[in-house]
Order: C-alpha cells, then structure tokens, then sequence
C-alpha cells in the first residue's frame, strides 16, 4: 500500500491526539449536569434517561466509524454517503455533553476531529459537504458548523482537562474572524461567500464564549452587529425571520447557491429562537432575548400554547401549508423561544412532551423515525432546555436541580354523579367521559363516568383531566392504535339524530389546558367513512373560567368571541374548511370535547355551560323529542380514501378531488387531479421508500393518511 506524506502526517495526527485523550481522567462534568441556569427558564422535569435514549439510537444511526482513526455524522441529503461539517460539528457538540460516569465519547469526539481537519482548509473550517464515495468535496466551509466546533473544543478543554483543545480552538476562532465573518462583525454564510445573513448562523452565546477566552472586542461587535440586523429581519406581526434575509434591505432573499433561499421561515431559519435561548441561558444577552420576546405572543396563540401545533414550516406571516404532522426540528427550533420568555407558563413543558415522544431512526434504512437533521437536533434541544448544556467555561453559581415532574391528571374537585342520576349541564343530562384502555392514556375520571360533578354551592361542572399518550409510529403492516379521550354531550339517550339547521350560536363557559377540540357528532362525516375529522374548533387554553361565543351561521363556520374573551385570545377557526354547515347541522346526534395532541400530553377540560341560541338571540330548549327524533337523511355517495397493500384505494369522489402527499420534512412530493373510484400503486406516487402524508380533498370531504412505502 502506497502512502502520500499527506496521508502519514494526518495518520500520525490523529494518533496522537487519540494518544492524548487515553491520559484523561473521567470527564469533570459527567451526563447528565441538570444544573439551573443563571438566565432563562430551565425545564427541569426533563427526563435524563429520555436524552440518554435518543443519543444511544442517534449513535446507533448517524455515527460511522471510518476505520481510520477518523468519524463521521452521516448526513444523508443525498445517499448514506454523504457527510457535512454541520453534522460533524453537532456530533463533536453532542459527544462532549454526553460523556458520562458510565460511557465518557472523548474517542468518538476526537474521531469527529480528526474527520473534520481531514477535510478541514488550512488551519480552519472544513469544507461543508463531503462524498465519501467518489472523495468529492465541495469547496468552502459553513459558518455554523465552524462556530459549533470551536464552543465544541472549548468545551472538550474543561470536559476532559486537555489545553490541547483550547490551543485548537483559539486557532479556529481565529481563523473564523478573518474567513468566515465581515471586518464591521458581520457573519458571513461561510469562507466562500456571503449573498445574505442567515440568521441561524448567528450565535449570541460563542461570540461572547471566544471574547472570554480571547479578550477581543471584535466578538462583542459581533453580538451587537448580527443581532441587530437579525432584529430587522423579523416579522413585524409574528417575529419570524426567514432562512435568507438581504443586508441592506433585510428582506427574504434567495441565497441561490446555499441551502434555503424559500423566504419563509424553514429548516434553517428555525434553529435561530434556540440560538437565541443559548444566548440568554449562557449569558443572559438581552438583544437576543428581545428577538424570542417578538415571536412568544404570535407562537403562543397561533399554537393555542402547545408545541402540538407547531407545524414545519411557515410562512412570515404565520400561515403554514404543512399543518399535518410535528417535526423535532420546528418544535425545538422554534419552541425554545419560550426558553428566554418572562412567563413561558406550560408552554416549555410541552415542547419536552413533543420532543420526548419523537424517536429517531435507529438505523439509516429504518422505515421509522426521524432522519439525521430532526434527531440530531432533538437531542441538542433537550440538552439545552434541561440545564444540561451548560457554559463548561464558566460554571461558578450554577446549581444543580432535583428532577421534577410534568403536569399530571388528577380527580377534578367536586363529588362524581352517577349515569343517570338527573344531574345536567344548561338542562342537558346525558354526558359521559371516554377514553382507550391501552394502559397508558390516563383519564379522571374513569371512561364510562359521566363527568359531571357537584360542587359545593350545588352548581355542576362537565370535567376531565388526563395525560394522553402519543400517537405512534407508522410501520408497514403494523396495526396500529391509537390513544383516545374526550368528554362528550349525546342529544338523547339512544345517541338519535337531530336537525339542528336553526342554532346559529352555541355558548359555552370553560377553562381548558392542552389542545382541545370541540367538535360536531354529525352524520355526515360518519356517512364519509371520516370518523375523528368531525367539524369543530380549537379551544384557547384559560386558567379561569370564560365565556366563548361559537358562530354557527357560516358556511364554513366561522367563529367569534364576546369582547371579553377577544382581549384575552386570537379567535379560532373551524379545524376543516371544506365542511358545508346545511348539510352538517341537518343531521347531529351531539357534541365532544377531545384533545388533539399528536405527541400526547397533559390536558384538561371543565365546562359550566352549554347553551345554543337562533339567529334571533333566543336560547332554545324545547327542539328535541327523545321520543321522536328526526333525521333528514343525507343523499351523498361514500367517499373514502384507504390503504390497502402496496395501493391507496379512493371511492365516490367529484371531478374535483385532490391528492396531495408530502415527505415527513414538509416538502411537496405530488399534487394530483382524482375522480370516481380506483387505486393507485404506491410505487407510483413515490419513488424512494420512506414515509409520507396523503391529504385528499373533494369539496366536503377531507381525508389524511400515514403511510410508509
């Protein structure tokens, strides 16, 4: 075998500092730290066995040994092949926060270096994406990789007792500040070029990191300048920044050779509010604060407070076409803006319910979990939140913390009525709590309760408390089931249906947590084979009770507040828009209130009230007779959108149905025009093999599938 000298001085670096890492003791801040920070709000309810699991699957998956002294993050934008100096940098990052009394990852973290400096440019960044392969290397390095490697190296320093690794990373900062940022501060996307400020790359907590152990100014300029062009770049309504913003005229701009470039806010631009908390957890930088204080009041409404909703992708204004399934990387990224709030109230627990309840793939090929970015950064988000991503450089009057625990149901206060006892809500009886029996799901009370209670002034509350389950995992030819609970109001005792054409407003007095639904038990959508995508509306959740008015009258139905109500909170819409209110009203057996929460959590509903009222204004009582109950039948063909083997099978639909299916990070894969009944091969809508939602829609109709090829 034939060696370059290239080749034998790189193998001779790479022993040696392995050679210096078999000196070292145990690491001097073992997994998990759990200490509080100085700033911010720390979760400390974070389960350290839950990080500990999803690292062990990330390793199993993403870490490659290369059998040369050197390690890789597989980083599959293209093939299994392929690697970039951001997975490497999160790697080396992840390795040193991991190192514990029972597993230290000094060897893995100089692995990752060694990998690094083989594709590194002299002395600095190393060039930002790698084909194993074909030895391709792309030219020029990325600026967030290079920063997260250098606060990695200083963090290996104090980690493992070895200036070595300060040495390196002081000759890497240096090397930053002439390559990879602008002489006035500014951060540049990489060696190469700078077509616009990505502000992900902007990194509150490493600049004032390499002012502490450099003593130069140029990094506190650095603080100062990025952040207020960040700043500038935000949303005047929602905060939101976009993945690509232009220096001069801090617009959306498309990067052209560099990822991103949507002009929305995407895949880079959701790691910034985590950025951002990083800044205000280490050091309690108040410009970075103030950028998370612009994105809390529109995340925490249009979320309806629970990281549930956080959907993958938005526009600046809010809007988002991805509203189907929860990503780590939006729910962390965007999610930890509350790390930096003045009162985040639940809001972080939630991000950790998402985060805890989203696994990893465990290997490359494997149909089920999250790929590389989103598992990768799952692990770095809950490091963060938990105090377990402390400042090795500076740990004076950190204190460790005792694990608490999340929100958990409990009885509701009141004496539980009986089935059938004549205890009423507004002079409705028939009530009753349900909920799966799969063990894990807990509800109070029992499914199969009423859930009225009496207080005691007499009065009665509809309640129910619970921590849902997560919804689990698509897996081909796995039979899947999935969590249940809710609180729910039949119109008699036979559950007949009624023609409700004549309410126009239903009135409701409630306090809530969690994301819950109310919804219409109608006949069509049972008709439509669409149980569980019955019309309603997400409820804002209210520590106290308040009164909501909830408009029946348009076609779509619309909602409204009484002005009481629309101070507090940002009026909700009817979850489906392709609902025709005549066709619903005419035919309801009658109502429920259901939590919607894809990665499970805490919950609650109580309910005091529950009045409907005409066009006129007046409350009406007296349209149902038990004994007579009518039901206008509805004339419509059964839709239906299922899977069957290796084919989506569709019945009963107009000539303008839709089909749309999206890959699991957002992303469009087909749009296309179905009519009448037939079947369509997987293979046929998608290419590779992976996991996908299939949304179709035909007027009325709207149907959402999980599906794996």
């Amino acid at each position: 075998m034939v060696y370059t000298y290239k080749k034998i001085f790189f193998i001779l670096f790479a022993a040696c500092l392995l050679l210096a890492s078999a000196t070292v003791a145990a690491p001097k801040f073992p997994f998990p730290q759990q200490v509080t920070y100085k700033f911010g709000n720390t979760a400390t309810y974070v389960d350290p066995s839950i990080i500990q699991k999803h690292f062990d699957d990330w390793k199993g998956a993403w870490y490659k040994d290369m059998g040369d002294g050197t390690a890789r993050i597989i980083s599959p934008n293209d093939s299994a092949e392929m690697t970039v100096s951001e997975g490497v940098a999160y790697g080396m990052l992840i390795m040193v926060y991991m190192s514990s009394n029972n597993a230290d990852h000094q060897s893995e973290f100089d692995k990752l270096y060694a990998f690094w400096n083989k594709y590194a440019k002299s002395g600095g960044g190393m060039n930002w994406h790698i084909n194993t392969q074909s030895g391709k290397v792309d030219d020029g390095t990325a600026t967030d990789a290079d920063l997260d490697v250098a606060v990695a190296l200083i963090m290996a320093a104090k980690q493992w007792g070895n200036d070595q690794y300060l040495s390196k990373a002081k000759s890497l900062i240096t090397w930053i500040k002439s390559n990879d940022m602008e002489s006035d501060g500014r951060v540049k996307a990489g060696s190469n070029w700078n077509p616009a400020l990505n502000s992900s790359y902007v990194f509150p907590a490493a600049f004032q990191l390499f002012y502490d152990v450099t003593n130069d100014s140029f990094w506190k300029t650095a603080i100062t300048a990025n952040l207020g062009h960040v700043s500038k770049c935000q949303d005047a309504s929602t905060g939101l920044m976009p993945d690509w913003c232009g220096w001069s005229d801090h617009k959306p701009t498309n990067a052209g050779q560099v990822s991103g470039g949507s002009g929305g806010f995407y895949d880079d631009a959701t790691r910034t509010p985590w950025r951002m908390a990083w800044g205000y957890y280490w050091y309690g930088i108040s410009e970075a604060k103030a950028v998370n204080d612009k994105i809390i009041s529109w995340l925490d409404k249009t979320t309806f407070g629970n990281a549930n909703l956080i959907w993958p992708g938005y526009s600046l204004n809010g809007t988002s076409p991805y509203n189907m399934f929860v990503t780590s990387t939006y729910v962390g990224g965007l999610g930890l803006a509350m790390g930096s709030a003045d009162d985040p109230g639940h809001y972080l627990e939630t991000v950790y319910d998402a985060l805890a309840n989203t696994d990893g793939k465990k290997s490359p090929s494997s149909g089920k979990g999250e790929h590389y970015y989103p598992a990768t950064l799952n692990i770095l988000y809950l490091l963060t939140m938990s105090g377990n991503l402390p400042n090795f450089n500076s740990m004076d009057g950190l204190s460790k913390y005792t694990k608490t625990s999340v929100r958990m149901p409990s009885m509701p206060a009141g004496t539980l009525a009986q089935i059938n006892s004549g205890a009423t809500i507004s002079q409705y009886p028939e009530w009753g709590v349900y909920g799966d029996k799969f063990g894990v799901t807990k509800i109070y009370p029992d499914s199969g309760s009423s859930g009225l209670f009496t207080q005691p002034d007499g009065s009665i509350t509809a309640a129910l408390e619970f921590r849902i389950a997560a919804e689990p995992t698509y897996e081909a030819g796995v039979d899947l089931e999935y969590p249940f609970a809710g609180l729910a109001l039949s119109l008699d005792k036979e559950n007949g249906y009624h023609d409700l054409s004549k309410v126009a407003k239903i009135r409701i007095n409630y306090k809530s947590q969690g994301v819950i639904r109310f919804a219409i038990l109608d006949k069509k959508t049972v008709d439509n084979g669409n149980n569980g995508g019955e019309p309603g509306i997400f409820l804002h959740p209210t520590e106290d009770f308040v009164t909501l008015d909830i408009d029946l009258t348009s076609k779509n139905f619309g909602s409204s507040y009484d002005d009481f109500v629309k101070e507090m909170f940002v009026a909700p819409s009817w979850v489906s828009d392709f609902t025709d209110r005549d066709e619903t009203m005419q035919a309801v057996r009658g109502f429920k209130f259901e939590p919607k929460m894809q990665k499970g959590g805490y919950g609650a509903i109580y309910l005091r009230m529950f009045e409907m009222y005409d066009a006129d204004g007046n409350l009406i009582k007296d349209y149902i007779d038990p004994n007579a109950a009518s039901i206008r039948t509805i004339a419509a063909a059964t839709r239906g959108l299922t899977l069957g083997g290796n084919s989506l099978r569709y019945s009963g639909l107009s000539q303008k149905a839709r089909l749309t299916a999206f890959d699991l990070n957002g992303n469009r894969v087909i749009t296309m025009s179905l009519s009448g009944s037939g079947e369509i091969p997987l293979e046929a809508l998608f290419h590779t093999k992976g996991a996908y939602i299939v949304r179709l829609t035909d007027k009325s109709f709207e149907k959402t599938l999980r599906i794996q090829r």
